[in-house]
Parts: C-alpha cells; structure tokens; sequence
C-alpha cells in the first residue's frame, strides 16, 4: 500500500438468486484523498505523476456495477473464455466473469489495488489471478484474450486511436471488447477510432441507481 496510508474502508453486498459478492471500498474517497495528500511533501504534491496515487480505485463506481450486471445477465459472453479485465480497482467485474466460468486476468497499475482486489476474492470466496499493469502505457506482452473488459477506462486524453490500438493488443482475433462507460466526453471519438479499425459497436443503454451508463460491445466487422 502507498506508505504511510491506512485506508478506513467499509463493505457492500451485491446479491444475486445463486451468488452474494462482498466488496471492501474505501470508506469516503475525499477523506483518503486528503489522508494522502497529508503525508506528501510540497514537492511531492507538484509532481506531475502524484495524482497517479489518488485512490479512485477504492469505490465501487456505476460503471463497474453497470458492466459486472449485464456479465451476469449474458453469461455465454465469458464462460469458457479466457478474460482480461483494464482497470480492474475493486474488481467486481472480474470476480462476477470467474464466478461465470471464465479464466480471468485482473488487471491495475494502482500500487494499493492488489491489496483491496485479493480481499475482495477472499470475502467473495472465488480464486481470481491479478498483476499489476499499465496498459496505456507498456508494450509489455501478456498475451490475447477471447474477451478483453473495462469500467469507466476511456477518460484518456491522447489520440482515441492510440487508446482503441492499444486496447487491440490484448484481444484475440474474433474476440470481443467489452466496456461501460459513464458517458465522457471522450466516448464518441474512441467510438469512431474502433470504427476506423474495423471494429463495429453494440450500444446498450442501462443505468445503476439512476446513473446512465453504456454497455459497448466492439467486434469484428
């Protein structure tokens, strides 16, 4: 965990007929912000790379609930396969593909998520894998996956088409890419950037506690 920080977190249950996952969030997302900010020296504060550590992570946000809710409505798009979930922070979406029957690789970049991520398997009693990894950013090789998923993950402000190349990276041919997004600003260009790739788009409107979000399913043209 970032040193010197001991996050006050709380628990929510999501319960579905056959399955009851228990997640660990941070308690209150502007208290842990200021609990960090309180341990940073003055210089610190002014590296450009500090708000890499905010805990935005640590809450269960509408668009990680909106995704693992239409995971759990169409099964068929995860069971069997082999998924790789961007972003993964709590990693609800993770856990409900592993309890779909899928092999599911979890992915971050956050210091603090493995921490919150491996709790959350142990109080939700499934056995998922993580690594930490920042996608946007490495060329590393961690392999294709049948389906490639993220939650609220298009708030980069590079060229769409970087973003939508590097998504590409991971996803097996045929494969799917699977996201839910909140509806940012961003959302319209990385649309038309998968396009231009080759890659058509399913919308699917839904919302979470009176928050819209969008389900996009890229595939093959």
């Amino acid at each position: 965990m970032v040193v010197g920080i001991n996050y006050i977190t709380n628990m929510k249950n999501k319960k579905f007929p056959n399955k009851v996952f228990i997640l660990e969030t941070i308690r209150d997302l502007d208290e842990a912000i200021d609990q960090i900010c309180d341990q940073m020296s003055e210089d610190e504060k002014l590296d450009p790379f500090a708000e890499d550590l905010s805990p935005y992570f640590g809450v269960l946000w509408p668009a990680a609930e909106g995704l693992s809710n239409y995971l759990y409505d169409h099964p068929t798009l995860v069971k069997k396969k082999t998924v790789l979930e961007l972003g993964c922070g709590l990693g609800y979406p993770s856990l409900m593909a592993t309890f779909l029957g899928a092999k599911v690789l979890a992915t971050d970049y956050h210091p603090d998520v493995e921490f919150f991520f491996k709790r959350n398997c142990r109080h939700s009693v499934i056995e998922c894998a993580y690594q930490r990894f920042n996608w946007r950013e490495t060329t590393e090789d961690i392999g294709q996956f049948d389906v490639v998923i993220g939650s609220d993950i298009l708030y980069e402000s590079k060229h769409a088409k970087e973003v939508a190349m590097g998504l590409l990276r991971f996803v097996k041919p045929g494969g799917v890419i699977l996201l839910a997004d909140p509806g940012r600003a961003y959302l319209q260009n990385f649309v038309h950037a998968m396009n231009e790739l080759g890659y058509a788009e399913e919308l699917i409107p839904t919302s979470v506690e009176k928050n819209d979000i969008f389900i996009l399913k890229f595939q093959i043209n």
